[in-house]
């Protein structure tokens, strides 16, 4: 048996939650970060048909990221039946 005490004190774990809590700090505001940029607005274009064309491309986008989807969806029910 071990019979070696650790010499643990309220001082060290007041400074070991105090470091951790300063990294889930600054994860927390770079995570915070991240979402903003990704879900920042669009930009405002100086030409309305760029901005007619920006919208056609983000609905081709979307319609096609859901034809993809459907396609998934049935060729993973096929192979679970």
């Amino acid at each position: 048996m071990n019979n070696q005490q650790n010499n643990i004190t309220l001082e060290s774990i007041a400074q070991q939650k105090a470091a951790i809590k300063k990294r889930l700090d600054s994860q927390k505001q770079k995570m915070s970060a991240l979402s903003n940029d990704f879900i920042a607005p669009l930009k405002p274009t100086a030409k309305k048909s760029s901005a007619v064309m920006g919208l056609f491309n983000t609905g081709m986008v979307v319609f096609d990221g859901a034809l993809i989807g459907f396609k998934l969806l049935r060729r993973l029910k096929k192979v679970f039946k």
